[in-house]
């Protein structure tokens, strides 16, 4: 591929994406503000700030909690998590919240705040909000949970589908970068209540099964790719990874 602009400072410039790329120019507008709601949710998600809070501009504005979760397909949970943009992280159950419990703006984008529960619950700068219902779909050895317990218990963050991409100018010099995706998630095998098993078996939602080996599940970790419960298994492609998981057991 031959790079339409030889000089790093011909590349990239206001002009160049505003005009060559055919961008809108809407200034004050935070487009890339986002809330990334997962866990217990029918649909795990990023939600833009200004679909959360339309009319930031005006004094008071606001949305309950409660209509907030309500508006993503969540009637009742059991608890939820925030997590913020400089490492902030608070847990609060659903017994502990009420209509006082509101996302309102600020200039990170969201805050949340409270009358129910300690003031130091409210964070700014929320980036994440894990969700966990009532419901325990997954099971792991015989113990029922759900992904967003998952999610607010120990987890690890890996690259995954990673890949070397190139960049050749217009006099041969090539360019290498190397772009991936990351996912979030808990560790396979500590799950597991043999510590040491010969592998697992992996029911779907559809009742099928797969069975993997002790050595194939070694890094395996449980995360939500593509808006399903997977298990990521970092040495073997996409196609290999169980999807839609009900159940693993250890043998």
């Amino acid at each position: 591929m031959t790079a339409p602009y030889a000089n790093a400072s011909d590349f990239h410039t206001c002009e160049t994406c505003h005009d060559d790329h055919g961008a809108v120019e809407l200034a004050g507008v935070r487009f890339f503000e986002v809330v990334e709601l997962i866990g217990d949710v029918p649909d795990p998600s990023f939600v833009r700030v200004n679909e959360v809070l339309p009319d930031q501009e005006n004094l008071g504005t606001h949305i309950t909690l409660f209509d907030f979760l309500k508006q993503n397909g969540v009637e009742d949970f059991e608890s939820v998590t925030f997590t913020t943009n400089d490492g902030g992280l608070t847990t609060i159950e659903s017994q502990y919240l009420d209509e006082t419990a509101m996302l309102v703006p600020y200039l990170d984008g969201v805050r949340f705040v409270t009358e129910s529960v300690h003031s130091s619950t409210c964070l700014k700068g929320i980036n994440r909000i894990i969700v966990v219902g009532m419901e325990r779909p997954l099971k792991i050895d015989g113990e029922t949970t759900s992904i967003g317990r998952l999610l607010i218990g120990n987890t690890v963050r890996l690259t995954i589908e990673g890949s070397d991409v190139m960049l050749e100018d217009d006099i041969g010099r090539i360019s290498h970068a190397f772009v991936a995706n990351w996912a979030e998630g808990a560790r396979l095998q500590p799950l597991l209540k043999r510590p040491e098993p010969n592998g697992v078996l992996i029911t779907d939602a559809q009742g099928d099964t797969v069975e993997l080996s002790d050595e194939e599940i070694e890094n395996a970790v449980i995360a939500i790719v593509r808006d399903e419960i997977t298990l990521i298994l970092p040495e073997r492609g996409r196609s290999a990874w169980p999807t839609q998981i009900v159940e693993i057991e250890s043998n």
